[in-house]
């Protein structure tokens, strides 16, 4: 048993074998197959299942419409017909019965007659129908042979049940007993009759019975083919999804996976399917390509992104040395800036400036970093042994690096640094151009070379520790110079100084509270104090007008007097001119005309001396004409080769003579003493202009005879050649954009600056009532401080303070990223609007300062641009709102639901304010406040939420994060929506906070 067992058993193994690599062979080889076709085999095998599904259905329902084309047609008629007519020959039979029996019982005629008349038409009609049904073309054979029988059967019975019922009419006594005997044999034909009736209507009956079983069982056999078909559908189906499952899906779900797995940023996965040779084999291998050039890229990002912060964070560095070698004549901190961020970057623990002193003849060591004061008690009195070391990298003309400080000869220097745990050291030489300033030097506690970018770096450092300490120097020896020419200049500059000062400040408090005033005594009524008031005012602005041109005049002659340059509009200048002229000509009752050229456009100038000049020339003319007319003529020309621009202002005044024009435009001097008397004036606002129109590249000349007026020539040039000048000029600097902060109670805040409480309060009177939350500063630091916590939307800055001026207030403002975007309206008594906006201000005012120009100035820089993006799904409601919107002054956009703003807020620039309704398809005004918050470009714009929805506690706390009001439709007036979004578009954003958040 053993010995045949064993063979059988190895046999099967062999067989089972054989055939698991004959599977498996057919599924290497399916496997290889491409994906098309294989796609394409089960397309077909599936098609074949269908269409043979579809045949056996067809030949079924063709045959069946055949039989039952026959069944309905042809049988069931001629089997109604057959039956029709046998119920006719018994119901016809059973009257001849009822006629002979009614006869017998001697019922009257007047019942007999119509029966009889009854029966003769049944039998006439019956006769018609049997000769018709014989004639039918749809008998059969047989059919036809029985009815071509039937019908002399039919005859002799007709024949007989008219013999019956005649017999019945003759009325002897003998008729009815005859007609009794006659019926019997009128029976025995009728029976005869229906016999043959009966029988081909059952003979038809047979026959539809047989064709509806036959159909019934062609349906069953039909039923049971598609049940078949259907199984053999569904199996080949089931095989087809498994194999192309298992062959295609799930390989390509593995790809999937680990393609997610790529793009996650997970590149250590395994991909598998690589020996396939089809389409999914293909793309594994591109993968797998993929794969590498990730992990090669994020080797190489790595390794860029760390040069890159290192290179970031060396540029910063040298960017605040710079700053603060800049700002800053503070030698202990600059230098201390600088060890500071040497020895960081340069990846040491210590650092140490040694600066020489010529006095000693040694460096001595001045600013350390990462050392403590034990270290340095230690080493401060060894400076001859530092000096010997620097002496030598000054020798070899290079930075002298240690990279083991154990290798070195033994000292006091080295075994202290031993001591403390530092091994290597670099000492890069402080090298001006004809002297030894120092050195830098930094200490590391892992002995080895320094790198090169290292190196580099520390030369940049040494490079801007040698500037700050020249400039320490030179500012010492330029402050000793300027303490000797300070005595020389004392008595002028103290002159300026206290009438600038002491002078303008008065004034303007005088100036600033008499307007404040005349509004109050006009709400009042009181004409005569108002009069009073007016007269005030306008000597304080006539005495302040003698102070500025002293200034002006002063700074001229000093060559002090800065040049601004800036596109200016000629036109627009030209109607600000006619403005402000306006009162000054109707006083002496005076019309005045501009005749202007055409394309006048844009000219490159001094826009505040231009039109300083232009009114000084219009003033003088006004001043001197009585009951005449001033006109204004300006056109464009050529001179000298450049364009030039010329204004001619001309008067019918008193004019000049030739000895009056020859003294014109002296300082302090007017034609004569007589007009000067009569006229009034300080004979300045000439010489000034000249100076002016000299300094931008131009001058200024006069025609006029006595009696018949005069005319002043302003000519210009277009962008006149800063080094022609002998002023300092400026290039215009853009004005930097209002800032959006906020401000706890919604209104913007300004944060007034200047060291004069008069003139804080000043300020301060003249913007209540604008709708601004006011806060003051008395100095510099303040302010800093102050702008630092409460971010506001303004500033207002005076230039004059002790200590931090107003110049380094507004500098470290500009310098610092969170503070630089805030608009600074510097407000001084000097005329230095061109450096207030090249240190980054947004507009220079005078003092004393124009109420309205003020208050318009602040308005602008805190409005809020853009148009009003109403979200509503309702297009009457929409309407409504829009129009609303529009009587405010305001632009609207509309949109119907949520996903819609969605993409318009990505196609447009930012709305001013959203009109949201809360309920809306597809996308409803909760999802569409989430989208914005999540969205760093439009977290901050003001929503006010329109909703008739019944909000619960839960949504109105959460709209109260989000949206800037919430109006209840039909409960809520336009009113209210007019007062939200007013109160919206005055309150400012934080795009800051938001930078810094995001």
């Amino acid at each position: 048993m053993t010995d045949v067992k064993g063979p059988v058993t190895a046999a099967g193994r062999v067989r089972r074998s054989k055939a698991y690599f004959s599977v498996r062979s057919i599924i290497d080889f399916f496997n290889s197959l491409s994906i098309h076709v294989k796609a394409s085999a089960a397309s077909v095998l599936l098609l074949l299942c269908l269409l043979g599904l579809g045949a056996n259905a067809y030949l079924t329902s063709t045959r069946s419409a055949a039989e039952l084309r026959v069944l309905t047609n042809e049988l069931t008629p001629k089997q109604r017909a057959f039956s029709q007519v046998s119920n006719e020959v018994f119901a016809t039979h059973l009257k001849i019965f009822r006629y002979v029996s009614w006869e017998s019982n001697g019922v009257s005629d007047k019942l007999l007659k119509p029966l009889f008349g009854e029966i003769n038409s049944d039998l006439e009609s019956l006769s018609a129908r049997i000769s018709a049904l014989a004639e039918r073309p749809d008998l059969s054979s047989e059919e036809r042979t029985t009815m071509q029988q039937l019908l002399p059967k039919w005859a002799i019975c007709k024949s007989h049940a008219k013999d019956t019922i005649d017999v019945g009419q003759n009325g002897s006594a003998l008729a009815a007993p005859m007609a009794t005997m006659m019926l019997g044999q009128t029976d025995d034909s009728f029976e005869a009759v229906n016999a043959d009736l009966q029988k081909l209507s059952l003979a038809v009956t047979a026959a539809v019975n047989d064709l509806s079983n036959q159909l019934y069982f062609e349906a069953a056999r039909t039923k049971n083919v598609i049940i078949l078909v259907a199984v053999a559908a569904l199996l080949i189906s089931t095989l087809v999804a498994f194999v192309v499952g298992r062959s295609i899906v799930k390989p390509i779900e593995a790809v999937t996976d680990v393609m997610q797995r790529l793009s996650s940023g997970e590149v250590d996965v395994a991909i598998g399917q690589r020996d396939r040779r089809d389409e999914i084999g293909r793309m594994v291998g591109a993968i797998e390509v993929f794969r590498k050039n990730i992990i090669d890229k994020q080797a190489m990002e790595q390794t860029l992104t760390a040069e890159l912060t290192r290179s970031v964070e060396e540029m910063r560095a040298l960017a605040e040395v710079g700053r603060i070698v800049n700002s800053t004549l503070d030698l202990e901190a600059v230098l201390s800036t600088i060890v500071n961020k040497a020895t960081q970057l340069s990846a040491t623990e210590a650092g140490a400036v040694y600066v020489f002193s010529e006095d000693a003849g040694e460096h001595q060591l001045h600013t350390t970093y990462g050392m403590n004061d034990l270290l340095i008690g230690a080493i401060k009195g060894q400076h001859a042994e530092i000096s010997k070391a620097i002496a030598l990298a000054i020798e070899q003309g290079q930075p002298l690096q240690t990279t083991d400080l154990r290798a070195d000869p033994p000292s006091v220097v080295r075994d202290i640094m031993l001591q403390a745990g530092f091994l290597a050291r670099l000492i890069v030489p402080l090298l001006a151009a004809d002297r030894v300033v120092g050195a830098l030097v930094v200490r590391r506690q892992a002995p080895g070379e320094f790198p090169k970018n290292t190196i580099a770096l520390l030369q940049t450092f040494a490079a801007q520790s040698v500037l700050a300490i020249q400039n320490a120097r030179l500012f010492s020896e330029i402050e000793e110079k300027g303490r000797q020419l300070e005595t020389a200049s004392q008595h002028k500059s103290q002159f300026l100084a206290n009438m600038s000062h002491e002078l303008r400040t008065p004034l303007n408090a005088i100036i600033g509270y008499s307007e404040i005033l005349q509004e109050d005594v006009a709400d009042l009524g009181e004409a005569g104090m108002a009069a009073d008031l007016k007269k005030i005012e306008s000597s304080g602005r006539h005495l302040l007008g003698l102070i500025n041109d002293v200034l002006d005049l002063s700074k001229i002659e000093a060559g002090k007097m800065d040049v601004y340059l800036e596109d200016v509009g000629i036109v627009p200048l030209l109607e600000e001119v006619r403005s402000l002229i306006g009162p000054m000509v109707e006083k002496n009752n005076n019309a005045v005309e501009f005749r202007l050229a055409e394309s006048l456009g844009v000219m490159r100038t001094d826009r505040t001396k231009l039109k300083q000049s232009l009114l000084n020339l219009l003033s003088n003319s006004s001043k001197f004409t009585q009951n005449g007319k001033l006109t204004v003529a300006a056109d464009r020309i050529q001179g000298g080769g450049r364009p030039m621009v010329r204004f001619a202002v001309s008067d019918t005044g008193i004019g000049m003579t030739e000895e009056q024009l020859g003294r014109l435009f002296q300082a302090f001097g007017q034609a004569d003493a007589s007009t000067t008397k009569k006229y009034g004036g300080t004979g300045l606002g000439l010489a000034i202009t000249r100076n002016f129109c000299r300094l931008l590249g131009g001058d200024v000349t006069v025609a006029s005879k006595p009696g018949e007026g005069s005319t002043f020539t302003i000519t210009l040039a277009d962008d006149p050649d800063p080094q022609v000048q002998e002023a300092h000029v400026q290039e215009g600097a853009p004005t930097l954009p209002a800032r959006d902060s906020p401000t706890t109670d919604g209104a913007p805040t300004v944060l007034v600056v200047d060291d004069d409480p008069a003139a804080r309060d000043l300020l301060i009177a003249n913007l209540k009532g604008a709708g601004y939350r006011l806060v003051q500063a008395s100095n510099g630091n303040e302010a800093l401080s102050l702008a630092r916590t409460m971010r506001p939307d303004a500033i207002t800055l005076d230039v004059m303070m002790p200590k931090t001026d107003g110049w380094q207030v507004l500098s470290a403002l500009k310098a610092d990223a969170d503070l630089r975007d805030i608009p600074v309206i510097v407000v001084t008594m000097l005329s230095d609007r061109g450096i207030g906006l090249s240190l980054g201000a947004a507009d220079v005012l005078t003092k004393p300062v124009d109420r309205a120009r003020l208050t318009a100035l602040i308005h602008g820089l805190v409005r809020r641009d853009g148009p009003v993006l109403i979200v509503e799904d309702d297009a009457a409601a929409r309407d409504v709102v829009r129009q609303i919107v529009g009587k405010m002054g305001l632009s609207a956009e509309e949109v119907s639901d949520g996903r819609q703003a969605l993409a318009w807020l990505g196609g447009h620039r930012r709305p001013a304010l959203i009109l949201l309704d809360l309920m809306m398809p597809e996308m409803d005004g909760f999802e569409v406040l989430d989208a914005l918050s999540v969205h760093v470009e439009w977290r901050d714009i003001p929503v006010v939420v329109l909703t008739a929805k019944q909000l619960t506690s839960a949504e109105r706390e959460r709209l109260k994060e989000q949206a800037q009001a919430i109006i209840a439709k039909g409960s809520g007036s336009r009113f209210d929506i007019v007062a939200a979004v007013g109160a919206a578009m005055r309150r400012r954003l934080v795009r800051g906070a938001s930078a810094s958040s995001a």
